[in-house]
């Protein structure tokens, strides 16, 4: 499936529907977060309150029922799991990368940890549905739905807490961190059982070091606003466009 992407950087919110969205919140790595939560039902449409699918750690597909009876990655029980990697971003068991492709991936648990420690939080409604509301350096927000644990048949904590799965194993092979918060509380992380079924919010690293592109350099096509409108075919071009913010070859560039 190809994703389009809006990258947005000095605003609060997402300029259309075209969903997902790169938000920059200002965070000292660069990484800019998605407006929303995978979702490889196409069925539904993509938005920032919609929960989205629901994933075994290192499973690209949504399923009925999760258990160690039917976690790809094990032999019937926690005892079994396999080993697919310490950290699993951009690797064929990376759900976001899978389905949104570019440069799109599972957050690390570090990158989890500077959106704590770094953006704000406060418990909102949005829609009608409960979740928390994340403020960057920089003013820029993105909402992430109050989503459920799936295990087995059953739903638990649905509308009252967010778990979302980081791409970092922990030292536990049976165990992935994850991204939680408690509406009332805010935001922390922990090691949950891989076999679980949670949600995932795509990230994409930034980078410190912005440059122009050279002309000569073959590798460089298409040029996009960081609204996601192309405005030039060709490197070439860079002269005619006025300075700021824009994106060749999914990294985001500066023209001065």
């Amino acid at each position: 499936m190809t994703v389009l992407v809006a990258f947005m950087a000095n605003a609060q919110s997402c300029p259309d529907n075209n969903h997902p969205h790169a938000i920059d919140l200002g965070l000292p790595s660069g990484t800019m977060w998605a407006c929303c939560n995978v979702d490889t039902d196409n069925s539904r449409s993509q938005s920032p309150t919609n929960y989205g699918g629901y994933y075994a750690w290192g499973e690209t597909e949504t399923k009925s029922k999760y258990n160690w009876s039917n976690y790809l990655h094990c032999d019937g029980s926690e005892s079994t799991c396999h080993d697919i990697g310490r950290d699993i971003a951009g690797t064929e068991y990376d759900v976001a990368h899978v389905h949104w492709g570019g440069s799109w991936v599972m957050p690390s648990q570090g990158q989890i940890q500077e959106l704590i420690s770094q953006c704000s939080y406060t418990g909102v409604t949005e829609n009608d549905v409960e979740g928390g509301l994340f403020t960057g350096p920089n003013g820029c927000t993105i909402f992430l739905p109050a989503t459920d644990v799936h295990w087995n048949d059953f739903v638990e904590c649905i509308d009252h807490d967010g778990y979302y799965w980081s791409s970092t194993q922990s030292p536990y092979s049976l165990e992935a961190y994850c991204f939680s918060f408690d509406l009332p509380w805010g935001g922390g992380y922990g090691a949950y059982e891989r076999g679980l079924g949670l949600t995932v919010r795509p990230v994409m690293s930034g980078t410190t070091n912005i440059v122009r592109p050279k002309s000569s350099d073959k590798t460089c096509q298409d040029i996009y606003s960081i609204y996601g409108v192309k405005v030039s075919d060709t490197i070439a071009n860079t002269k005619t466009l006025l300075p700021g913010i824009y994106i060749v070859n999914g990294k985001k560039v500066i023209l001065k």
